[in-house]
């Protein structure tokens, strides 16, 4: 009973090493998470990645510059040809095998993502670069780079650039520039690229190093 009683806390001890490696490469990063935000220990969040709401992060990578909104994103799934479905009730009160059933992939978010407020995405969704997945979608399948889903299921309803914008900006990694380097090429952040004629924007990028 004892026993019992103390795994609970030996556990949360043995945790504090890995969160506090967690802060401090979200500090060292430059990432933002909201207060009440749950992230998995194992889940990367790369450089000034914002989270601006309350989420709850299974293991998963999110990309450079994304903002996420209040979401869920769920790794996790559950046996149900069992009797009983909870797991804690499985594991602790029970005492049978675990009613979880083991991760396939883990979730993928691009760089320079939007991803509102109230979504759930589920095991194995690679969102691409620049995507933008809007309030309250749930989101079953992977979304392509530069598209805008919405919905539930989430389903692409048109892409944030004309198609041969899309190709010409797919490998300009800016996400990966140095500080310099962003402030260097500003003009090309202040351009509209719905409108942009293809062979200017060709020709800019053509100028980066």
């Amino acid at each position: 009973m004892l026993l019992r009683l103390l795994t609970p806390l030996i556990r949360a001890v043995l945790r504090w090493p890995i969160r506090i490696r967690q802060r401090w490469q979200w500090a060292r990063d430059e990432v933002d998470v909201a207060p009440g935000t749950w992230v998995a220990r194992t889940a990367v969040l790369g450089k000034r990645v914002r989270i601006t709401g309350p989420a709850y992060i299974d293991p998963c990578e999110v990309g450079p510059y994304s903002i996420l909104g209040r979401l869920i994103i769920r790794c996790a799934n559950h046996y149900t040809e069992y009797l009983n479905i909870q797991e804690i009730a499985q594991r602790k009160v029970i005492g049978g095998k675990s009613m979880l059933k083991p991760m396939e992939r883990p979730v993928r978010i691009g760089a320079g993502c939007w991803i509102g407020d109230n979504i759930t995405i589920l095991e194995g969704v690679e969102i691409g670069d620049g995507a933008i997945v809007g309030a309250g979608a749930v989101v079953t399948r992977s979304i392509p780079a530069y598209a805008i889903a919405v919905g539930n299921p989430a389903k692409v309803i048109r892409y944030r650039y004309p198609d041969e914008i899309v190709e010409l900006i797919k490998p300009v990694d800016w996400w990966n520039w140095s500080d310099e380097k962003l402030r260097a090429n500003v003009d090309l952040f202040e351009l509209d690229l719905t409108t942009v004629e293809p062979a200017v924007l060709k020709d800019r990028l053509a100028q980066l190093d």
